[in-house]
């Protein structure tokens, strides 16, 4: 478990990519159990299959 330092703009923008695709990014691997995500937190519940990706 851990913090994002950056704000998905700033992500985003490091990245080169928008903040709707980082927000879709991260929304898709909670659906998938992946992560949990609430805020600024992020928690990986399934890091073997965050791994393979």
């Amino acid at each position: 478990e851990f913090n994002l330092r950056m704000t998905r703009d700033e992500i985003g923008s490091y990245l080169g990519i928008k903040l709707e695709t980082v927000s879709r990014m991260l929304s898709k691997l909670q659906k998938e159990g992946l992560v949990d995500t609430r805020g600024k937190r992020i928690r990986i519940l399934d890091v073997d299959s965050l791994t393979r990706l």
